[in-house]
């Protein structure tokens, strides 16, 4: 039987991390999708690791799939005042079994909703250029709040979803 175990990414995991990443993704690179986890290398890594909070699942002792929220304090550059996610990746061995969305809904639930009580989180995706992301995303629950064209011919759709509606403020989605 398998095991999970979800965690914080540390220092030491530098190597295993920038291997997945690198693996999950070269199928966007492939596609010509332009994004910071595409064109990784292990400054960008460390960099990611040191300056926001990743999470990672592990199944039998393997970094299976990883999710890293940024926060909207990081950067005056930031889009919204609700935390951010990216660079979210499952090795392709582990695909369809799961571990993504298990570690997406712990992040989404344990860690922002019921932990940090953050009203809504954030996310960029591609429309154009990538097949089923949006879809996906769309099925989890999320709604488009902007569309932006890019200069290698991709749509780039920010997206957002509701965790404590009662709390949520649309206006704080852009600065």
């Amino acid at each position: 039987m398998s095991h999970y175990n979800i965690r914080l990414a540390t220092y030491g995991d530098w190597d295993e991390y920038l291997s997945l990443i690198k693996e999950a993704y070269l199928p966007l690179k492939e596609l010509g999708i332009d994004w910071p986890s595409v064109r990784v290398d292990l400054d960008a890594a460390k960099k990611n690791l040191e300056s926001n909070s990743t999470y990672v699942l592990e199944k039998d002792g393997e970094i299976a799939s990883t999710v890293t929220i940024r926060f909207p304090w990081e950067s005056a550059e930031f889009d919204s005042r609700y935390p951010f996610i990216w660079w979210f990746a499952t090795k392709p061995k582990f695909k369809g079994q799961g571990i993504g969305r298990t570690l997406l809904d712990y992040v989404e639930n344990d860690i922002l909703k019921n932990t940090l009580k953050s009203p809504a989180l954030t996310l960029g995706t591609s429309a154009k250029k990538h097949p089923w992301l949006l879809d996906m995303y769309i099925g989890r629950g999320y709604k488009v709040y902007e569309e932006i064209e890019t200069d290698y011919d991709d749509l780039v759709v920010r997206m957002y979803k509701e965790l404590i509606p009662h709390s949520f403020d649309k206006t704080l989605l852009q600065q």
